[in-house]
């Protein structure tokens, strides 16, 4: 949770960095502590043992969540009321909500998966990164077909096959090294590993979609070689709800 949340907040900073450079200005107070508060809502609130076991609450773990951006709407409304009135509500408000779905409920989808198991966070992670890695090798060497050249021109649909193909075998590894194949078999661990690795290219997209907007071309320098910590967190941020799906269909 300590290390989700140092992550989501430099990605937001570096949200802001992003918007700032579009002409948006971010409602930083407000969207930060609620961003902070749903990344990492999975494990603070299992420690008041009241609202796990009070009655309006009970089989329905999702209503604190929904509660809780209900509660970060109103005090994104505030924050733009008391420090900017009028001006340019509709865009700084927009804009600061999706930095909190984007970062907070990603964050807490991610750190669900390591409070499922931490087999689970390791494969899910495998699958993503190692998508990102064989995409990069075989794209450099057998890329000849651009995938969307005006978002992504680096991207080719020759690095994307390699890179599924990739992650579906170190999913397939990570399945063995960790003993998970008494619950989760080897074909199921190749079709989780292609279809969220596929799904963390389009995260990787999305995220190349708000840098082109911003006209940037790293969302930070905090990682050397790699860009920011946006740049890294991207693709996982949106395959985690796929991940769950999977995991609800194969399981």
């Amino acid at each position: 949770a300590v290390v989700l949340l140092a992550l989501v907040i430099v990605g937001f900073c570096e949200l802001v960095r992003l918007s700032d450079a579009a002409g948006v200005k971010l409602l930083g107070i407000s969207g930060m502590l609620a961003t902070a508060v749903l990344a990492t809502f999975p494990y603070w609130h299992r420690l008041w043992p009241w609202l796990i076991s009070n009655k309006l609450f009970i089989n329905q773990e999702f209503l604190p969540t929904l509660i809780l951006l209900s509660l970060a709407l109103l005090a994104i409304f505030a924050e733009q009321m008391l420090r900017y009135r009028t001006e340019d509500a509709l865009r700084r408000i927009g804009v600061t909500l999706l930095a909190v779905l984007y970062l907070g409920v990603g964050g807490t989808l991610i750190l669900q998966l390591r409070m499922l198991d931490l087999s689970i966070l390791v494969l899910f992670l495998a699958a993503v990164k190692c998508t990102d890695i064989g995409a990069y090798f075989t794209g450099s060497a057998l890329g000849k077909h651009k995938m969307i050249p005006w978002l992504s021109p680096g991207k080719s649909w020759e690095g994307l096959f390699g890179g599924l193909l990739f992650a579906a075998g170190m999913s397939v590894l990570v399945v063995w090294l960790l003993d998970m194949h008494p619950y989760f078999a080897y074909w199921k661990a190749a079709v989780f590993g292609g279809i969220v690795g596929l799904a963390g290219q389009f995260g990787d997209l999305c995220e190349s979609l708000l840098k082109r907007s911003a006209q940037v071309k790293d969302s930070g320098a905090a990682l050397p070689q790699f860009g920011g910590v946006l740049d890294v967190i991207d693709s996982v941020l949106l395959a985690a709800p796929i991940a769950f799906l999977l995991l609800a269909i194969l399981a």
